[in-house]
């Protein structure tokens, strides 16, 4: 066991580290984006669309690119923090709010650099034609896996994945930690892939969501210290950021944006209110989590006004920190 002499000195040599990846993974990202502003062809000749029409290819990268998609890394956070505890997941509860705080800001600085980059994706990017031995109910769903809209770089899965894979890596206490590192990093290399052979990313951009995400994750993990509030606070700063850059573009999506943003803001209030410390159960876990879930899906279903989907996800996020200390007073009657 570690003194507390010790202890300091140990935290202050993984601050150091902290900052020193912030610091690489933040020169390489802007030589790469300044390399962008010069090539017109992002691909540079080296990284071409690896598919061609190959239904069963695209379907398994399909299939693949959804453990980087927002709905799945958010899942993974929520629950996470809300059965991490009692299924002996993370050693303490505001481990978990760490890694939903850092899921929240992943999000949040897609769209932040998105929208400040404004890059093009390849060609056909939101064109697929379903296999013909695919059943035709399936179709949508399969166009939908497959394609892709909007600004291009950096890619938002990439760069989700490697912030959140790492999160997790740093948190969880399941098996040891190289294992953990070892199965985030072919996790973010597989969804990574994934986006560049269904053609809706270049390679340069999950490169640059991979230095992003990294950076994003060094950075939190600096500024932590033990604290997941600080974190929630990062998310709420490049949240507000990104809501403004989203009404700036031509094209950006200010409710996407705001919904990340509002909540990072529900998560720091019930964080800082509460603090819970209390376990929660599979059964609490689906109490609240399905209310909570139901209105993230309905404002993503809805895409509303961007003040209703602040307010909206800030509070699905809030029951999600407060589901402990709800299910307990409603459990003791209190």
């Amino acid at each position: 066991m570690l003194e507390g002499s010790q202890l300091r000195q140990s935290d202050g040599r993984y601050r150091k580290v902290g900052v020193g990846i912030a610091v690489v993974t933040a020169v390489c990202f802007v030589a790469l984006a300044f390399a962008l502003s010069t090539v017109p062809e992002r691909s540079f000749g080296l990284f071409e669309v690896a598919s061609a029409n190959l239904g069963l290819v695209l379907t398994v990268a399909g299939g693949i690119t959804q453990f980087g998609d927002p709905w799945f890394l958010l899942l993974v956070a929520s629950l996470v923090y809300m059965l991490g505890t009692d299924r002996e997941f993370v050693e303490q509860p505001r481990d978990g709010v760490f890694v939903l705080a850092v899921t929240l800001a992943a999000f949040s600085f897609t769209d932040l650099l998105k929208n400040l980059f404004r890059a093009p994706r390849p060609p056909a990017a939101d064109v697929a034609t379903a296999p013909a031995w695919l059943p035709t109910g399936l179709g949508g769903a399969f166009q939908s896996i497959t394609t892709a809209t909007g600004f291009a770089f950096p890619s938002g899965h990439a760069l989700g994945t490697a912030a959140v894979f790492a999160a997790l890596a740093s948190r969880l206490s399941i098996g040891s930690a190289t294992t953990r590192w070892a199965v985030a990093a072919a996790g973010f290399v597989l969804v990574a892939s994934s986006r560049v052979i269904l053609g809706v990313h270049y390679g340069v951009d999950v490169v640059g969501g991979l230095l992003a995400g990294v950076f994003l994750f060094a950075v939190a993990a600096t500024v932590e210290d033990g604290e997941p509030l600080r974190v929630l606070l990062l998310g709420i700063v490049i949240g507000v950021v990104a809501v403004i850059l989203s009404a700036l573009a031509p094209a950006g999506e200010v409710w996407n944006a705001g919904q990340w943003l509002g909540g990072s803001v529900g998560a720091a209030v019930a964080w800082y209110a509460v603090r819970p410390s209390r376990r929660l159960g599979l059964g609490g876990t689906l109490v609240a989590g399905i209310p909570a879930a139901a209105l993230w899906v309905a404002i993503y279903l809805t895409s509303p006004p961007l003040v209703v989907t602040v307010v909206g996800t800030a509070v699905a996020a809030s029951v999600t920190i407060l589901a402990p200390t709800i299910t307990a007073r409603v459990t003791s009657g209190t």
